[in-house]
């Protein structure tokens, strides 16, 4: 009886020695869009309008065959502009990363409204500020929110759970847009 429960620890040993852990998943996710936007040219792409934004945007689509491996939205308001790339590997979402261009004043707001309304600041493209969130993914888990500044938020948190369900709708969405357009081919 010894000898079968030594096999079985053994066995339930070699297997959790197999498990990822959260800082290999890490690494592994920055590998994987690192490989995936190495291999850009050789995947077909699809750009489509985004038609369920507030924002005019467009989405693209990245495949390998048929399997999609990245996603690069892009959304223009008159307050910023924000690009998003969803990387994905073997159908599963491993990284987000979101970069937002937040304008000093609408960029509608020019010299002349500004002096018109007394004031002495108008919309400025140089001083336009980048805030840049990272999301890390593991098993379609988010496993590492970073905000602007690398500060990261604790995944125990209302906050972290209530963006990991918000990434996930934008995510299917933007999946869905693409999918129903599939009729259109890819651009090669």
């Amino acid at each position: 009886m010894s000898k079968y429960l030594s096999i079985f620890f053994l066995f339930v040993i070699g297997f959790s020695s197999c498990k990822e852990k959260p800082e290999d998943a890490l690494a592994n996710a920055k590998k994987k869009y690192e490989a995936i936007n190495k291999k850009l040219d050789d995947y077909k792409s699809k750009t489509i309008d985004d038609i369920t934004s507030k924002a005019a945007g467009t989405i693209t689509g990245y495949y390998r065959e048929d399997e999609l491996k990245k996603i690069h939205a892009e959304h223009f308001t008159d307050t910023d502009r924000v690009f998003s790339e969803y990387y994905f590997d073997d159908g599963m979402l491993v990284f987000i990363e979101q970069q937002d261009f937040v304008y000093n004043k609408p960029n509608t707001y020019t010299e002349e409204k500004a002096k018109a309304n007394n004031d002495s600041v108008w919309y400025d493209d140089k001083k336009t500020k980048m805030e840049i969130s990272r999301y890390y993914f593991y098993k379609n888990k988010l496993l590492k929110w970073l905000k602007p500044g690398n500060k990261e938020v604790a995944p125990a948190t209302a906050e972290f759970i209530d963006k990991e369900s918000v990434l996930w709708g934008e995510t299917v969405i933007l999946i869905k847009e693409l999918k129903e357009t599939k009729d259109q081919p890819p651009n090669p």
